[in-house]
Order: structure tokens, then C-alpha cells, then sequence
């Protein structure tokens, strides 16, 4: 049975008979064994709330530390900084290792004016990630 080009109109049909019976065939040992999992985790289930039941335990209900799209205030762990506030950060080391030579007004005047710059970008990057949010 080559080519469906070469086949005869019975051969045809014969084989479109055969491949829907094994499709037939498929589908029914999938809901079979659907099936026998689903009775598998059930007996599970009985047998866990039986212990939970003996030993009076709470039953653990899913957690989910961190929503998708959400940022949850009073976590424990900080924010990723992103390549750009690393990079602003280097920048503003190398500025102050130039300013250690620098008297100190100038200093406090270079420090003060290298702030304002980083406090904007922080903020407008603060303000872009609550808009997505809402």
C-alpha cells in the first residue's frame, strides 16, 4: 500500500476504515487509563484524609508566594535591579572615587548633584512598573 494515488477506491476505504479503528482504539485506552489514574488518586485522597483525620491534621492548601503580575508589599526579598540601574550604579562609584580627590563642599556638591539624576530614573521606573500593574 504505497501512494493513495496508486490505491484502488475499496483499498482506500479499507484504510480509512483501519486508521479509524485504531484511532477508536487509542481513544478508548486513553479514557481507560484516564480513568484508572483518577480512581488511583481518589483511593490516595481517602487514604491521606484518613491520616489527617488520625492524627488531626490540617490539610495544606496551595500557596502561591509570589502572584503573577503582582508585586506583594512587605516581602522579604528585594527587587532585581535592572542592567541600566546596575550601570547608573558603577557610574555613580566611578564618580565617587573621582570625587575623593575632590575637597569636601565639593564633594557634598557632586554627590548632591549625581543624586537628583538617579532619584528620577528610579522614580519614573517606580511609576512605569505600577502602570503596568493597573
Amino acid at each position: 500500500m504505497g501512494n493513495s494515488e496508486q490505491m484502488s477506491p475499496e483499498e482506500a476505504e479499507k484504510l480509512a476504515e483501519r486508521q479509524a479503528e485504531i484511532a477508536e482504539a487509542l481513544a478508548e485506552e486513553k479514557r481507560k487509563r484516564d480513568e484508572k489514574h483518577r480512581k488511583m488518586e481518589s483511593e490516595r485522597e481517602e487514604m491521606r484524609q484518613g491520616i489527617r483525620d488520625k492524627y488531626n491534621i490540617q490539610k495544606k492548601e496551595e500557596f502561591n508566594p509570589m502572584p503573577d503580575g503582582e508585586d506583594v508589599a512587605g516581602r522579604l526579598g528585594r527587587k532585581r535591579k535592572t542592567p541600566e540601574e546596575l550601570a547608573a550604579e558603577r557610574d555613580l562609584e566611578d564618580q565617587e572615587d573621582f570625587a575623593s580627590f575632590l575637597p569636601e563642599g565639593v564633594r557634598d556638591t557632586v554627590k548632591s548633584v549625581t543624586a537628583v539624576p538617579q532619584k528620577m530614573i528610579s522614580d519614573a521606573q517606580e511609576k512605569w512598573h505600577y502602570s503596568k500593574l493597573f
